[in-house]
């Protein structure tokens, strides 16, 4: 399942980081361009695909609440790192006696029923209620919302360069076999991340949609044996 922003837009551009763009040669200064801007635009896809289904109540379940370490109140969440899923909230902490208080709160306070504690991985689990059917329905049509709004924005920042590259040619700030080389090279920049965006869409619909998840079109169904690759984004 997909988690929340539990780490934060350095870390995830970190994890991106392979699935960039990669150039086998420079490219021309108008796709380089591009190139960025598109890098930027698939960091935020995959932000909002992972914070998709997660609830933000769920993440903030110990704010402002105090525990008692080591004689002293604490911020609990200074001392515990909260991660919530679709069907459960992970809290790590380092501290055993922080997660004896925690688990305390959770059972009496939060009325959660199943609380487990893995003390090697300092590791609390709260399994979650499952979430019926017409509500993974719901929030499906929503990650496929946001897949299409990327696809949209994709298509018009690649008409604002296309026009950039138009108007170099009316203005000779570039030549037509730069043009139509730096017209290539966007084509194969928005080919790598159209693609891997669906990608990440169809590890998060299967995720959520479990067996009535299904793909009809034979270039998507070629495509999804490489889900396998991507799949540990949403981890």
């Amino acid at each position: 399942m997909s988690d929340s922003a539990s780490i934060d837009d350095e870390e995830l551009e970190i994890l991106l980081e392979k699935f960039f763009f990669k150039k086998n040669t420079e490219l021309m200064s108008y796709s380089d361009s591009f190139e960025s801007r598109m890098r930027d635009r698939f960091i935020t896809y995959v932000k909002e695909i992972r914070e998709a289904g997660t609830s933000e109540e769920n993440n903030q379940i110990l704010r402002n609440t105090k525990i008692i370490v080591k004689k002293k109140s604490r911020r609990a969440m200074d001392l515990v790192n909260v991660q919530a899923f679709l069907d459960r909230i992970e809290l790590r902490s380092t501290d055993a006696e922080a997660r004896t208080a925690v688990i305390k709160i959770l059972k009496e306070e939060k009325n959660f029923k199943q609380v487990n504690e893995n003390p090697e991985d300092g590791l609390i689990t709260v399994k979650l209620p499952k979430m019926d059917l017409e509500k993974r329905f719901e929030l499906a049509d929503f990650i496929e919302s946001k897949f299409k709004n990327y696809q949209k924005n994709v298509m018009m920042v690649k008409n604002q360069s296309m026009q950039q590259i138009r108007a170099g040619l009316q203005n000779e700030f570039i030549f037509g076999p730069d043009a139509a080389k730096a017209s290539k090279e966007i084509e194969k920049i928005i080919d790598h991340y159209i693609k891997t965006a669906k990608l990440i869409f169809f590890v998060k619909h299967k995720d959520i949609l479990r067996n009535q998840f299904k793909l009809t079109e034979e270039d998507d169904i070629i495509l999804a044996r490489k889900m396998s690759t991507v799949a540990h984004i949403l981890d």
